[in-house]
Order: structure tokens, then C-alpha cells, then sequence
């Protein structure tokens, strides 16, 4: 408990000096991130006898976070930088690259002679659109034009839950909430987790968004997307824990002392990352 605490603390305090460094630097740590993640799902679903097609999977990932990050730059502060990651990164050219991906997937499939079949072809999609894809709204988020603000959303609506969550279903959880997933998460838990994290949103919504930088958002708002986060980011950690039910591991490495591999860590964001870009393009741009 004292080393997961430990390395919790000190993973938190870099992901925080990271975030305060420019939006480059977010994206590129959202690319490693992203490549240790495939590696890590990768090796898990291998023990199922799944071979995910893992270089494939790290050039789907150099294409998707270039794009999240070259698709939000502000045009009047990056005008060329901005031209240019839109032009190479255009709906063309990744239709180009969907179409030679599947293509690409089915000559392995029709002449690799039994090494890669559908079920493999199947994993290494759904390897990139769980990890790279949902990871790169991340980097959306930082890049919005309040992004440096809004960014912090997606940290808290994942670490706010679960710290809220753990604490209320030590001291409160009674009934179990997905036992074949996860035996020791209950309903207490994860009510806990969801009105905890709306509770630090709407504190956060408060003192540092409208006060500090003198926005004017609704606080319904911090409320609202409080609630949502709270529940999604325990979705996202229940998805990462069936992939590891299924694959008999206990956890996805052994990278941070304590809490186990990235993908141990970045599960929550995962899915609170997305839903933190969309509700803020949807109501409050």
C-alpha cells in the first residue's frame, strides 16, 4: 500500500509538471503512452493465442495522435505548422490509409498461410481504437483554445473517481457491483467515486476556471460533466479489468511499482478523455 501510494504520488506530480510544458510535449507523452499501451495489450491477449499486428498498431498511433494534436492547433498563432498537419493528415489521406490498412489486414489473412486470421485482425483494430484513439482526445483537450485549463478535467474526472471510490467502498462498500470483472468494486464504490468527482469538478469549475481565469461557465456544467466522468472513468477501469479477466493476468505490466503497467493507469482515461473533448465542443464552445 505505502509503495502504490509513493509511486501514485510521484506518477501524479510529473503528469502534472507534463501538462504544465507545452502542448508538443502532451502529445508526444500521449504517443509513448499510447505505444506502451498497444505493447502491453499486445502481450496480454497473446497468452489468448492473439497476435496483434504491433508495428501496424505503433504507425496507426504516429497517425492518430499527429492528428489530434495538428487538428486543434490555432491557425493565427501556428499558420504553417497548422497548413501542414492539415494537409498531410487531411479525410483523404486517412481514407487512404483505412482503405491500405484493411487491404493490407486481408493479404495477411489470405496469404500468411494460417499466422494471421480475423480474430487477429479484429484485436489489432480494437487494440487502436482502445489506446491510441480514445488516448488522443487527450491531446485535443490540451490543444482547445482553453485547453491548458480544460485539460485538468480529464485528470481529475479519472483520479478524483478513483481515489473517491476506493475510500468509499473501504469504509462503505457492502454490495457488489461487477463481481465477475472485478470482485472487490461495489455500489457504494462507485456512487462514492461518481459524487466525489463531481464534487472536486465543481470546486475546480469554481476557483480556478471562473475565478483565476475569469470564465463564466454555468457551474451546472462542472456538476453535470462531474457526474458523467464519474461514471465513465469506472467504466473504463472495469474494460481494462475484463481484458485481464479474459486474459488470465493480474495486471498489464509491471512498469510502475505498485499500480502495475501503463495501461493499469491509463484506463480511466481512456474513456473520461474523450467525453471531457466532446462535452466541452458540444456546450461550451
Amino acid at each position: 500500500m505505502l509503495i502504490r501510494t509513493i509511486s501514485g504520488a510521484i506518477g501524479l506530480a510529473v503528469l502534472a509538471a507534463l501538462l504544465l510544458l507545452p502542448a508538443y510535449v502532451a502529445a508526444f507523452t500521449v504517443l509513448v503512452a499510447s505505444i506502451i499501451g498497444l505493447y502491453e495489450f499486445s502481450r496480454a491477449v497473446a497468452k489468448k493465442g492473439v497476435h496483434v499486428d504491433l508495428p501496424v498498431s505503433i504507425i496507426a498511433a504516429v497517425i492518430i495522435v499527429a492528428k489530434a494534436y495538428g487538428s486543434n492547433l490555432p491557425r493565427e498563432l501556428f499558420p504553417a505548422l497548422s497548413e501542414f498537419f492539415n494537409g498531410i493528415l487531411g479525410s483523404k489521406y486517412l481514407n487512404a490509409f483505412m482503405y491500405i490498412l484493411i487491404v493490407y489486414f486481408f493479404c495477411k489473412i489470405i496469404f500468411g498461410k494460417g499466422k494471421f486470421c480475423i480474430e487477429d485482425m479484429a484485436y489489432t483494430l480494437l487494440a487502436i481504437a482502445y489506446i491510441p484513439f480514445l488516448l488522443s482526445f487527450a491531446v485535443a483537450v490540451r490543444n482547445l483554445e482553453r485547453g491548458f485549463t480544460y485539460i485538468w478535467l480529464v485528470v481529475i474526472g479519472a483520479v478524483a473517481t478513483d481515489t473517491f471510490a476506493y475510500f468509499t467502498g473501504v469504509t462503505m462498500g457492502k454490495t457488489k457491483i461487477v463481481p465477475h470483472i472485478s470482485p472487490k468494486k461495489t455500489v457504494e464504490g462507485s456512487i462514492g467515486g461518481a459524487l466525489g468527482c463531481m464534487l472536486v469538478m465543481i470546486l475546480y469549475g469554481i476557483f480556478f476556471i471562473n475565478k483565476s481565469h475569469h470564465f463564466d461557465v454555468p457551474l451546472y456544467h462542472f456538476a453535470i460533466l462531474g457526474l458523467l466522468c464519474g461514471f465513465v472513468s469506472q467504466l473504463g477501469d472495469w474494460a481494462a479489468s475484463s481484458v485481464k479477466r479474459i486474459t488470465g493476468i493480474k495486471d498489464f505490466g509491471n512498469l510502475i511499482p505498485g499500480h502495475g503497467g501503463i495501461m493499469d493507469r491509463i484506463d480511466s482515461i481512456l474513456f473520461v478523455a474523450p467525453l471531457v473533448y466532446i462535452y466541452i465542443s458540444i456546450f461550451l464552445m
